[in-house]
């Protein structure tokens, strides 16, 4: 469904509350209304499960897994939003040890609510209940334990992350989300890394060129003023040919000069440690429609070819053999032995192998 509204009818509204109260009783109840965002398609409602009497459990038989998964998320969330707050008991300490003054914070849920059927990532990492203790008690230690921590660079994207983060910054509507992702990766900008999206060396050099030549569009008050601004075509509020001739103008004269500097741009190949067995030459890396591979730089008096295969440190957890990291038909990556099958190693995985300790 096209649609990112939170308004849901009437008639929903009245048969989550009859199932709400059947259910869980009636202390679990609360008649709910959002705020619609201002850049909302409002014309459809939320998202939102047709026959509320149809839970995931009934239904599940008819279903497949991953139907079953996203129908189990649709109904608990739009039940849950429906339902009433959890309530948390709160308790915070203050204790000195000499000079030295140690903080702890902690909670006890007293009521579930709209928790007894969903709970955020965030809600999930709740602090640890604390034992109730009275001003001047002394408290005995059981055990210390030391940790360091070091500041980390931000994680990389994941879809999930990266929609959240486009739906934030107000860049696409939700039926644009899925195809701007499929975009990137077929263009082979990016790449999957254990759930995690990954700029390839081509999606770096495209990123710079394009940061460098037009800075005024690719960025992300840019992105988000023009959507916009078609909302507001789409509302009669503004004239597309007035809002075009405004951004084409300067545009134009961006693109002009971008297209006389990028004629001398050079893209610098890769070198490998591969010698073509054909003349000799040191093979380079390029990409092609599945990703790496190894090309003679004779090209075209050679037109020798090789795949890339990607070694890791890790060893065969099974014959100690190297390690390859291959992609399948989908573009996930998966670790195989070098002896599999040839040599009798049955090793293949879709996690790395780790590292054996030496203690």
């Amino acid at each position: 469904m096209r649609t990112d509204s939170t308004r849901i009818s009437e008639v929903a509204r009245a048969a989550a509350k009859s199932h709400i109260e059947n259910t869980y009783g009636k202390e679990f109840y609360e008649n709910r209304y959002y705020k619609t965002k201002g850049d909302s398609q409002d014309a459809h409602e939320a998202i939102r499960p047709t026959y509320i009497e149809l839970t995931p459990d009934s239904i599940k038989a008819s279903l497949t897994n991953d139907q079953y998964k996203l129908y189990k998320l649709i109904y608990n969330r739009f039940i849950a939003s429906q339902m009433a707050n959890a309530v948390f008991e709160t308790i915070s300490m203050d204790i000195d040890v000499g000079e030295y003054n140690f903080k702890s914070n902690g909670q006890k849920l007293k009521f579930k609510g709209f928790m007894t059927l969903y709970v955020e990532e965030k809600d999930a990492e709740k602090e640890e209940e604390l034992p109730i203790l009275e001003v001047g008690e002394e408290v005995k230690k059981e055990k210390i334990e030391p940790k360091q921590s070091f500041t980390e660079p931000p994680p990389r994207y994941t879809e999930a992350s990266l929609v959240k983060t486009l739906e934030e910054n107000g860049i696409g509507r939700p039926s644009t989300y899925s195809p701007t992702i499929t975009t990137i990766l077929e263009r082979r900008y990016i790449e999957k890394e254990q759930k995690q999206l990954v700029p390839t060396e081509l999606g770096k050099v495209v990123n710079n060129l394009l940061i460098n030549s037009f800075s005024d569009i690719v960025n992300v008050d840019f992105t988000a003023e023009i959507e916009d601004k078609f909302d507001d075509i789409a509302e009669g509020k503004e004239e597309w040919k007035k809002t075009l001739r405004v951004f084409y103008k300067p545009f134009e004269e961006e693109l002009k000069k971008a297209q006389e500097e990028l004629e001398h741009v050079e893209l610098q190949e890769e070198v490998s440690d591969v010698k073509c067995d054909k003349c000799g030459k040191m093979m380079v890396i390029k990409y092609g429609r599945y990703g790496k591979f190894l090309a003679c730089p004779g090209y075209p008096e050679c037109k020798n070819t090789k795949p890339l295969i990607e070694i890791i440190e890790e060893v065969c957890p099974k014959c100690g053999g190297k390690i390859q990291v291959k992609k399948s038909k989908k573009g996930r990556k998966f670790y195989i032995c070098e002896n599999n099958p040839d040599k009798n190693c049955d090793y293949i995985s879709w996690n790395k192998p780790k590292k054996e300790s030496k203690e």
